[in-house]
């Protein structure tokens, strides 16, 4: 499949998903945040994919080509991008650097693929965040205890531990 095909599969999606999100990187900071926030909600969930610079088609009147916007827009927060999937906890392999691809006018698009965490949730900047079909949720204290069950993580009451009294 070529670029141009690959690209043109992107923009015939019609929606955001549980497994697909587009990113303007634009010139709003929180977008990096945001789609932190995406990469661990994904790989909580179900995995998916996350598209930088191409608007979202709910979001905008704009058709086809016109959605693309490349990741030039804002270069600066796409490497701040880069540094940030480090506060990413734990790590997730292969998630960075995404597959670029190249638009006839010159633009780069980047795809994120985001696996589904088998072995644990991740965490950035101590929350953890869940995909829902359209957007993600951060979880409070019981959801993630209800969280870690539900993905069959062992029980913490089940073994003991020494506790230093000192510290109740």
């Amino acid at each position: 499949m070529t670029n141009n095909e690959i690209i043109q599969n992107i923009l015939s999606i019609p929606t955001e998903s549980r497994t697909t999100e587009f990113k303007r990187l634009g010139s709003r900071n929180e977008s990096v945040d945001k789609i932190l926030q995406s990469i661990v909600a994904m790989a909580n969930t179900d995995g998916g994919i996350i598209i930088l610079g191409v608007d979202d088609p709910q979001k905008t009147t704009l058709k086809g080509n016109e959605r693309l916007f490349g990741i030039e827009e804002n270069i600066e927060a796409y490497d701040e991008l880069g540094r940030s999937v480090r506060k990413i906890y734990p790590p997730i392999s292969a998630v960075w650097p995404p597959l670029l691809l190249q638009t006839d006018d010159n633009k780069r698009i980047a795809v994120i693929s985001i696996p589904k965490a088998t072995d644990g949730f991740r965490y950035v900047e101590n929350h953890v965040y869940v995909r829902q079909e359209r957007g993600n949720k951060i979880l409070n204290p019981q959801e993630i205890i209800h969280f870690a069950y539900v993905k069959g993580f062992s029980r913490a009451d089940k073994e003991l531990v020494e506790i230093d009294l000192n510290l109740l």
